[in-house]
């Protein structure tokens, strides 16, 4: 499991301090990830998503694995397949960005968290100098995204759904955009005009997301926040 381990996944653990007790909801996810990360500690995890290519390598990442308390299941992330009170945790890893209403999918997510439950939300969040050409270079990148949140804005979604942020972080996350670009298939006439944005940006905007040139290498970092989310 240590070959997909990242500094984002031990900030989730950290959050949601997960135990043998909890039946984990992975919202929104993809692989399954987040809860391969949290198998080993929890009775079991729950891997919903809309994708089903996704689910399919999923399921074929948790046999090699051999995490056999992880199930995939084809999902309407906001109508979801289960009874009230189902899930003790809920966690949800690198998807807000893509919700259409992120506050309709928490308030889905709080129908089938049981009493005293928690949810933990781990996304990229744009800063005020960062925030519309981080989303303009990620509506780009990804025409799926609808927005990386400032945090305070997250904070705000959740309360609307009845959430209170009980604890938070945060992490700094430097990539290469090759990389970046390659993890979402992008093509490379559009990858050849985000690389032409980088080098655009506002000087500024460069010094925010820490952005470095090396012939036709870059690279350029954003922050990671998280919040374990408990019902008011």
């Amino acid at each position: 499991m240590e070959e997909l381990r990242d500094a984002s996944l031990d900030l989730l653990i950290d959050l949601a301090r997960p135990t043998s007790h909890d039946t984990v909801l992975d919202f929104a996810a993809g692989a399954g990830m987040a809860g391969f990360a949290l198998a080993p500690a929890v009775r079991s995890v729950e891997a919903a998503d809309e994708w089903p290519d996704a689910l399919e390598e999923g399921r074929r990442l948790a046999s090699e694995l051999g995490l056999d308390n992880v199930a995939f299941t084809l999902v309407d992330l906001y109508a979801l397949p289960y009874d009230e009170g189902s899930f003790t945790l809920v966690i949800c890893r690198n998807a807000f960005h893509l919700l259409p209403d992120p506050a309709t999918a928490l308030g889905e997510l709080a129908r089938v968290l049981t009493t005293g439950g928690r949810v933990v939300v781990l996304d990229p969040v744009a800063s005020t100098v960062n925030d519309r050409a981080f989303n303009d270079l990620a509506r780009l990148r990804e025409p799926a995204h609808r927005r990386h949140y400032l945090p305070e804005e997250l904070v705000a979604i959740a309360a609307k759904a009845g959430f209170r942020a009980t604890r938070e972080g945060q992490l700094r996350s430097t990539i290469h955009l090759d990389y970046w670009l390659q993890a979402a298939a992008v093509p490379a006439a559009k990858s050849d005009l985000i690389r032409t944005r980088f080098k655009a940006l506002p000087v500024e905007v460069q010094a925010d997301m820490d952005v470095a040139f090396a012939d036709r290498m870059v690279s350029f970092s954003y922050d990671i926040a998280g919040f374990r989310l408990e019902r008011v």
